[in-house]
């Protein structure tokens, strides 16, 4: 069968530097966190790309080819309970940005380091019409 590879959908920054812009259209998905169950639940949150590039981690491996999303692309970012409280005043149709500005030593051993990622609410974006507000789509 030939035909083109379907891209995963999941932001995932693997070097700093890694960025993304988009349009925020949905926050309203839950999902249980599965590295640390005592941390609660992490939030699904799906943007329509304006611009970005990132490095995606596969199987704990950086890609060293980064990920360049398409104007007009929807991908999702899973936000843990810091991006939760720094996208808590964020609305749907918000312009939202975000870096992966630095890492940070594990506080325990064995654990990974903490990704510090730099978030900025901008304008509400004047092209989003709810167009993928009713679009039940798969994380």
């Amino acid at each position: 069968m030939q035909g083109e590879e379907v891209r995963q959908s999941i932001i995932k920054f693997g070097k700093i530097g890694d960025w993304f812009m988009g349009t925020l259209v949905d926050d309203t998905r839950r999902v249980p966190n599965r590295l640390n169950p005592a941390k609660g639940e992490q939030v699904v949150y799906r943007f329509k790309i304006i611009s970005g590039s990132w490095h995606d981690i596969k199987d704990k491996v950086v890609s060293e080819t980064p990920t360049v999303a398409l104007r007009g692309e929807v991908w999702s970012y899973f936000g843990n309970t810091v991006t939760q409280d720094q996208m808590r005043n964020a609305k749907i149709g918000q312009i939202v940005a975000m870096k992966f500005k630095l890492e940070k030593p594990p506080t325990q051993p064995g654990y990974n380091p903490t990704k510090v990622i730099a978030i900025k609410l901008g304008a509400m974006d004047d092209t989003y019409q709810g167009e993928l507000e009713d679009v039940d789509m798969p994380v």
